[in-house]
This record gives C-alpha cells, structure tokens and sequence, in this order.
C-alpha cells in the first residue's frame, strides 16, 4: 500500500520528480495498488503543502524544506530494523544506507553498504544474528586491510559500534543518522577512506551549501569521536 511516506522518502533524493519517475520507483518498491491511491496520497502532499507542483506532472520539495537533511529509508532497511527490533528489542541504533551520501560525491565509487551502528556490548551479537539472517555479506567492525580488501566494491551490511549521544533522527519511525554524525563519521572512520582530500573538501561544500547544519551538534560529536579539530577545519573550509 502507498503512504505518504514512501512519496516523500522519494521526494527528499530526488528533490524534482516526475509522476512517471515516482510511478516507476513505486513500482520496484511494489508499492503501486492503484493510480487512484497515488493520486489521492500526492493530492494530500499538496494540499498539506510537503510537496509543491513545479509543472504538470512535476513535483518538488518547498524551498523550506530543501535545507533539512532526511536519510533516506528504503523498504530493505525497514525489512532489517524490523528484524532487528524483534531479536533485540532494547538495542539502541542507528541504521542507513550508502545511498544517503552519493548524492555530495564527485567521484561516486560503487557503493551498496548498510550501516548497522549498535551498542559495542550487543554488536557481535546482532553481527551474528544478520550473518544467518541476511543474504547479504555481514561484517563486524572491519579495519581499513579487510575493508579494502573484502568490501570495497561489493553489496555489504557493515555492524558498527554506535558512539554514545551519536546525533540521530527518526524517519519513519527508524533510528537514522542527522547530517551531523553523517559529516563526522565520514571524517575519519575506515568504511570512507575513499573520501580523503579534494573529496571530503567537496561533501563537505555540497552538504553546507544544500543543507542546515548544526555546528554545535556537529562539534559535540566530532569531540566524542576525537577529531573535532579536523572536523571544524572542514566545515570552516565549506562555508
């Protein structure tokens, strides 16, 4: 069944969208019970004003809304935090896709990751339970040789230890990261050693210049994670 949701899950990546575009992408989510339905769920949207009409069968995002950053969460993550939720139903953890930062790339490498970030006493075990749960490839807490060696370029669930007070928001009721864990973990962590130099230089510029960031939050993790002062180099260097 459509939901306003999935609509606006699409929405937030695609920022312009065509009716055709949404239909197809509904479509591989097999999402789509009825034109009839989809019809009503972007009447709504409009409506509401969470979406606006650029043109006929064009839609967009409020220029409100284009600053705040959304993870986006696709039927696949939802899939897994369900698993997830049931096993270990007191587990704190953060969930998101690969996907949510290509968009701030220039060179975009093959990415296909899921990053489970979980409490350090419980990651082993939820490793374990996504190993012989999952079809995909699971990894716990790789360092930068097996990273290179064995993910890099594959589909892959990487478990990850979630860092206490990590910023995080709730889309779709599912613990996703805010943009400011998402700018400091790709500072320094070994699943984005891809993005050194003139790439993290330009994610950084891409995401200042399409979204709100909060420097304290941002500040106040980086100094958890020990690299405030490369992390506030960074963001100074985007503005």
């Amino acid at each position: 069944m459509i939901t306003t949701n999935d609509i606006l899950n699409f929405a937030v990546t695609h920022k312009v969208f065509t009716r055709k575009e949404l239909i197809a992408y509904l479509k591989n989510q097999t999402k789509v019970d009825s034109l009839r339905s989809l019809s009503e769920r972007l009447d709504r949207l409009l409506k509401s004003k969470q979406l606006i009409r650029i043109e006929r069968g064009v839609y967009g995002l409020p220029p409100s809304s284009q600053k705040t950053f959304i993870a986006f969460v696709s039927e696949e993550l939802k899939q897994l935090v369900q698993k997830i939720k049931i096993q270990f139903p007191f587990v704190n953890y953060c969930v998101w896709s690969s996907k949510a930062i290509v968009s701030f790339m220039h060179h975009i490498p093959n990415l296909n990751f899921i990053y489970v970030d979980v409490e350090r006493d419980v990651a082993e075990s939820v490793f374990e339970f996504l190993n012989d749960n999952s079809s995909k490839r699971v990894y716990l807490c790789p360092d930068q040789d097996n990273f290179n060696r064995y993910i890099i370029g594959t589909e892959a669930i990487i478990v990850r230890t979630l860092v206490s007070e990590a910023p995080m928001q709730v889309i779709d009721g599912i613990n996703t990261p805010s943009i400011e864990k998402i700018l400091v973990d790709v500072a320094g962590d070994v699943e984005f050693d891809f993005m050194q130099g003139a790439e993290i230089t330009y994610f950084y510029r891409n995401v200042a210049e399409r979204h709100n960031i909060n420097k304290s939050k941002l500040m106040r993790y980086a100094t958890r994670r020990g690299r405030r002062q490369e992390v506030e180099q960074l963001f100074n260097n985007a503005l």
